[in-house]
């Protein structure tokens, strides 16, 4: 991750003058849509055809600037516009807020077998089709747990497979793997919610409750918990602002949710970057505090080893905090955006 132009902000008002330049920023998605449908050459109504969409629909992204509402619309441009799986992954990640295609996931597998056989001319494969493949390979239930393979190398196996022949095959050998849950994400996410109710604990709290989640943040903990949901892009960096997360940590937990770490070249997100480094310089405590909590609950050998090496490298150096007390890295976060008044903010700020 490139962080150079926010390092270089000493001020808030160095962040609005970077944010008041437009090069290097992020599209908006109708500008995006416009040139991939245009690039498509295909009119709203065959597009719509082809991506399983309505037309009025295909017709409001392209004029209005309206976006698509679910994870599954993006897929379907996807389809739309014969675009391979790496594609469709960016897509996703960078306009939707959600996770890139995971070859782990049954559906998203079937995505990634189609997509990749109509961006090389298979014509009949749309995101009907892969609906159809998933709902016809997938037997009532398939065991979830560890993987015994790695996800690269379970890609590597799909990205081989060219007929439904030969991907009815990888299914069957590979089926339990497909159904595997992002338990990194999970146990990453276990490990600070236990740490923060054993504080809360010592201050009368202990329940999830008790650290006063946004509705839609404990909902989103929720079904990641019962079925392995992976919360949205905004809402995972909400969660991780609310456990008081670094700006380290909050990499790692996108990074077990299968996205991108946090991008200076999103608006908001660069604001974000500059909020935690800033904390990260005038408070080092928090860090610590999380280092040291963490070694008391975690089982993770690797986070172990992180949090251990930064107590050591705290102690060593003789860090020092500011003058204020930070109780919040939420209430930091979100009383910053409220300062600078920024459009994009309006997706966060009511999770904070």
């Amino acid at each position: 991750m490139d962080n150079r132009p926010i390092d270089r902000c000493e001020t808030v008002a160095d962040v609005l003058t970077l944010l008041g330049g437009t090069e290097g920023w992020n599209e908006p998605w109708q500008d995006f849509f416009t040139a991939l449908l245009d690039g498509s050459g295909l009119s709203y109504s065959r597009f719509a055809a082809l991506s399983g969409l309505s037309r009025n629909t295909v017709k409001a992204w392209r004029l209005e600037g309206s976006a698509p509402r679910s994870r599954d619309s993006f897929l379907k441009v996807g389809f739309g516009a014969s675009m391979p799986p790496e594609a469709v992954s960016g897509m996703l990640s960078r306009y939707g807020g959600y996770c890139g295609l995971n070859p782990r996931d049954p559906f998203d597998a079937a995505c990634i077998f189609c997509l990749r056989r109509r961006a090389g001319g298979g014509a009949g494969y749309r995101y009907a089709d892969a609906a159809a493949l998933y709902r016809r390979l997938l037997p009532e239930q398939l065991p979830a747990g560890d993987s015994a393979i790695s996800t690269t190398m379970l890609a590597a196996r799909l990205a081989l497979i060219d007929t439904e022949a030969a991907f009815s095959d990888f299914f069957r050998e590979f089926g339990a793997e497909l159904c595997a849950r992002k338990l990194k994400l999970e146990r990453f996410l276990g490990d600070f919610l236990t740490m923060r109710r054993l504080e809360a604990t010592r201050d009368g709290g202990g329940s999830l409750h008790s650290l006063q989640l946004p509705a839609r943040v404990e909902k989103q903990l929720s079904l990641l918990k019962q079925h392995g949901v992976v919360p949205r892009r905004r809402d995972l960096i909400a969660l991780g602002l609310h456990l008081g997360m670094t700006l380290a940590e909050t990499d790692t937990l996108l990074e077990y949710a299968g996205m991108e770490p946090l991008s200076v070249r999103d608006r908001l997100e660069s604001v974000v970057i500059y909020a935690l480094q800033q904390l990260a310089l005038t408070h080092p405590e928090l860090a610590l505090g999380n280092a040291t909590g963490l070694l008391a609950v975690t089982r993770d050998a690797g986070t172990r080893r992180r949090c251990a090496a930064l107590a050591e490298e705290y102690w060593r150096n003789g860090y020092r905090s500011g003058p204020d007390d930070v109780d919040s890295v939420a209430r930091y976060v979100r009383v910053l955006l409220e300062h600078m008044d920024l459009e994009e903010a309006d997706g966060l700020l009511p999770l904070l």
